[in-house]
């Protein structure tokens, strides 16, 4: 349990609390907060179970709270239009991804997903054009928006992108999502 007194800091600021705060939520004084991160002073065994179960009822309480840039993946891997569908396949397989934005001057304009090559399966030949089986582009989601919001609408898309400023700045798909929750978990 020592060990995971170092913790102590690291977990009070992730979650945005000051000493003071950490110090009123758990019972103790500020400046024993201060002497425990330092390592200067070994609180008894109810006193750091207080802290540790004030830091993990607010995690718990604040990850409802996380946002849509938290577990958003940074690089988009995307396609154009005028690709040809081999190379929508080749990406998908090489990045080990089910998914693709179709992006053209800097303009989402269309999705291709596992779901989109199997349904045209019959109509794709070595010449067909992302464009000419591209679905509807994914919902795009401001980087604020809670990640109940997007638990919700990743039941029914396969991915979101997400923007900040006018910029796309990621991608959610369920896969990242189950990757929050494994992270969480562990």
């Amino acid at each position: 349990m020592w060990e995971e007194l170092s913790q102590i800091k690291k977990m009070r600021q992730k979650l945005g609390l000051t000493q003071t705060e950490l110090a009123n939520l758990s019972g103790v004084s500020q400046s024993l907060i201060a002497k425990i991160e330092k390592g200067r002073v070994e609180p008894s065994y109810s006193v750091a179970r207080r802290i540790f179960l004030v830091l993990e009822k607010r995690m718990n309480e604040t990850h409802e709270i996380f946002k849509a840039e938290d577990i958003c993946t940074r690089e988009i891997i995307s396609i154009s239009p005028e690709d040809s569908v081999r190379k929508a396949l080749d990406l998908m397989r090489n990045n080990d991804i089910s998914q693709l934005p179709v992006i053209e001057n800097s303009r989402v304009v269309g999705s291709i997903t596992e779901t989109t090559l199997i349904s045209n399966y019959d109509r794709i030949s070595e010449r067909t054009m992302v464009k000419e089986i591209m679905d509807e582009p994914f919902p795009v989601i401001s980087s604020t928006t809670p990640l109940p919001l997007v638990r919700e609408m990743l039941k029914v898309y396969p991915a979101v992108l997400v923007v900040s400023k006018g910029e796309l700045r990621g991608i959610i798909t369920k896969a990242d999502l189950l990757k929050e929750k494994i992270l969480r978990i562990k």
